[in-house]
């Protein structure tokens, strides 16, 4: 069963194809969102143009700015963020816009530029003399900056039009698990499923992967942080759906793994994925659904050490291009994340800390049920933490590994797909 993703073998995953698509819906990036009857989003509106740079000696540049200590919203001549993923926080890299080298980058951080907002607040002559550095190409590189952080308004009408338009439903490879989700995954939104080691947050993981690739026949891009995936135990969920090795062997082709092991190579993963849908490279494979991410904690905990402020940054930067990669190509993102015990109320929550929980949309905590006192139990509960829609305390009882995460019935397209 051979197969470019390396999957023909249940026993091992090769690296994602070199591109993407999106689906029918998208053409150019400035044209005007039209409705999609597959759930695939139309392009995104014109930004607006650029705003001018700002002007003076970074202090100066700062006050104007009204910029106050970490972690608040911050607007700089127009430049601002949500307050989940503060502008600030965003940290200069290659590739985050045209221009901005690693040569370049380098040299700003020997004299402490290293955000964004450090960068745009700065007086770019006294830059370009302490780096030697073009202070044309510093005003360019600024400019992209600011029009790609900036905010622009939009009416309520506009936006709820634009959700109808680029929403669709996904199945999870759960009945019950859909029914607590009220339906199955959206896309344009981060869903977390957090739990202690071993309650099986990577086995519903698998699940969605195999129902989406198998019966909406849609891409799904696994990012692998933990050496967890295993390839035979999704080979397992397509037999149980379908006897045919076709179907299983195509919905095997379908789900591409990517093994990251830092926050360095999930950002690049994810940058270079952004960038193939935003130039519109279109895999002969199809159109891609869902972004897999087991698991989050793996690759920030190591950097929530001694310099947490650069770890923080680098989380927030993370939550910015899951979101972004959600919302502007209307994909399902799902994330997996452990838990911690809050000291006061004795009651589990994720970890990662407070900023970190405004991210997910949605959050499913998944514990062994109690009384479950074999090891090998696969009987779990699944309780609802978080959610735009349903009311937070919801549970039902899962079991994932027999039928519930193998529904047949789930391998139907669901209406809209």
């Amino acid at each position: 069963m051979g197969n470019p993703s390396g999957m023909g073998n249940p026993s091992g995953m090769g690296q994602p194809q070199r591109g993407w698509g999106t689906g029918a819906g998208q053409d150019s990036r400035a044209r005007e969102r039209e409705p999609q009857r597959d759930g695939t989003p139309g392009p995104g509106k014109s930004s607006g143009p650029a705003l001018p740079p700002a002007a003076g000696s970074r202090k100066a540049g700062r006050e104007r700015a009204g910029l106050r200590e970490p972690g608040r919203w911050v607007t700089i001549h127009g430049l601002c963020s949500s307050p989940s993923v503060p502008v600030e926080m965003v940290v200069l890299r290659a590739g985050l816009c045209p221009g901005l080298t690693e040569d370049m980058i380098q040299l700003l951080r020997d004299n402490g530029i290293r955000t964004v907002v450090d960068f745009v607040s700065s007086d770019l002559e006294d830059v370009a003399q302490k780096c030697s550095l073009s202070y044309k190409a510093l005003v360019a590189v600024r400019r992209v900056l600011l029009a790609q952080f900036s905010a622009f308004p939009a009416n309520g009408a506009d936006l709820y039009e634009e959700l109808k338009s680029s929403t669709a439903i996904l199945p999870t490879g759960s009945p019950r698990l859909d029914q607590l989700l009220d339906s199955g995954l959206y896309t344009g939104e981060v869903m977390e499923l957090m739990g202690a080691p071993g309650t099986g947050k990577t086995q519903v993981c698998l699940g969605i992967a195999a129902s989406v690739s198998l019966g909406l026949k849609q891409h799904v891009l696994f990012l692998d942080s933990t050496g967890g995936f295993t390839a035979s135990r999704l080979y397992q969920m397509l037999q149980a759906q379908t006897e045919d090795e076709e179907e299983q062997l195509e919905a095997l082709q379908r789900v591409q793994v990517q093994r990251v092991f830092n926050i360095y190579e999930v950002l690049r993963a994810l940058q270079e994925l952004r960038d193939r849908l935003s130039q519109q490279v279109l895999s002969s494979m199809g159109p891609l659904k869902v972004v897999v991410l087991d698991s989050v904690s793996a690759v920030i905990y190591p950097l929530l050490g001694g310099r947490q402020s650069e770890g923080l940054a680098l989380m927030m930067q993370l939550s910015r291009e899951l979101k972004t990669l959600a919302r502007e190509f209307s994909l399902a993102v799902v994330v997996t994340n452990q838990v911690t015990r809050d000291s006061s109320t004795g009651s589990l929550k994720p970890a990662l800390g407070r900023s970190w929980s405004f991210v997910p949309s949605t959050r499913v905590l998944l514990e062994s049920k109690e009384g479950s006192w074999e090891r090998s139990s696969t009987q779990r509960a699944a309780s609802l933490a978080k959610s735009p829609r349903q009311p937070t305390g919801l549970e039902v009882e899962l079991d994932i590994g027999n039928g519930d995460m193998l529904d047949p019935s789930l391998v139907t397209p669901t209406q809209g797909l």
